[in-house]
């Protein structure tokens, strides 16, 4: 899946960078660049939160699991015929894993090796990756596996419950982070077109004069990074040469930063997970990425 996300969202890069060459617009190169790389990012962000979202769904399921195993082993059955059993049962997406290990099981491979490689599988989630760790435990030392199991079982349901608790009560956290982006979006936007056209009408009023305060270009008469990016942001955003174009493409590159951290810290409140945070780091991207090349394309930044 990875693989195929790749070639597809990377052949779509190239094509729109082919197209920007085409036209023969510095402008519309340097926009489609951009989008371009925005795109090759969607890739990692889309695999992540895939990722994200197949452990949690795997983990949702597995108390239920370990509570049928509990079940069949109490009743005299070996670990082997219990994994038989609850791989004919629906678990979600936890169904697909189970038949894989029975399927290891009626090979031959040893019991104590597929909860190893059903834990390399899941080794993003905690939760599983400790559980496995305490039934090869109750495993090897003969106690009594179907109480572990069951109570395990309890265990990560009284987790899960107080996680979902408290991403209830932490969800108007993740509203504030959206509204603290798209607040400082608005002042950025406001900065460029007050303060920024105030300092280039000083500092032009200030050539040939002595002034106490007066400000200019830093990447004036500089052609290296990180003026090349500056420079080249300021033609895509179509922003007037000099100062002006200096200050858009600083501020423009501020936004993309806030938008990929906010989200993250979004993620991080909310789920509990840097990787939940993808998904709104990319909707705060594409919004601020978005709105500043709509503003560029009505002329607001000349």
């Amino acid at each position: 899946m990875k693989s195929n996300l790749i070639f597809v969202f990377t052949a779509i890069s190239v094509i729109l960078i082919v197209i920007g060459i085409l036209t023969g617009d510095v402008a519309i190169l340097s926009n489609m660049i951009v989008i371009s790389i925005l795109i090759s990012l969607i890739p990692f962000f889309v695999y992540r939160y895939t990722k994200f979202l197949w452990v949690k769904s795997i983990e949702g399921q597995f108390p239920n699991l370990l509570r049928d195993l509990a079940d069949l082993i109490s009743s005299g059955m070996s670990f082997s015929e219990a994994i038989r059993i609850t791989s004919k049962s629906n678990y979600g997406k936890l169904t697909v894993e189970v038949k894989k290990m029975n399927n290891r099981l009626s090979w031959g491979t040893p019991f104590l090796r597929v909860l190893d490689i059903f834990g390399k599988r899941a080794k993003d989630s905690k939760i599983i990756t400790e559980v496995l760790h305490i039934v090869k435990e109750s495993f090897r030392s003969g106690g009594n596996i179907a109480s572990t199991l069951d109570s395990v079982a309890s265990s990560i349901i009284m987790l899960k419950d107080a996680e979902n608790d408290r991403r209830s009560m932490i969800k108007q956290q993740v509203f504030i982070m959206y509204g603290i982006f798209f607040m400082f979006l608005a002042i950025t936007i406001l900065i460029i077109n007050v303060l920024v056209p105030m300092i280039a009408t000083t500092t032009e009023s200030a050539t040939g004069a002595t002034l106490s305060l007066q400000f200019k270009d830093p990447c004036i008469d500089i052609n290296q990074f990180p003026c090349q990016i500056y420079s080249s942001f300021g033609v895509m955003l179509n922003a007037r040469p000099g100062i002006s174009s200096y200050y858009t493409s600083l501020f423009f590159l501020t936004v993309i930063i806030e938008a990929i951290f906010i989200g993250l810290i979004a993620g991080q409140l909310g789920s509990n997970s840097i990787n939940a945070g993808f998904k709104h780091s990319l909707i705060m991207l594409f919004s601020g990425v978005g709105v500043f090349l709509f503003l560029a394309k009505i002329g607001l930044f000349l």
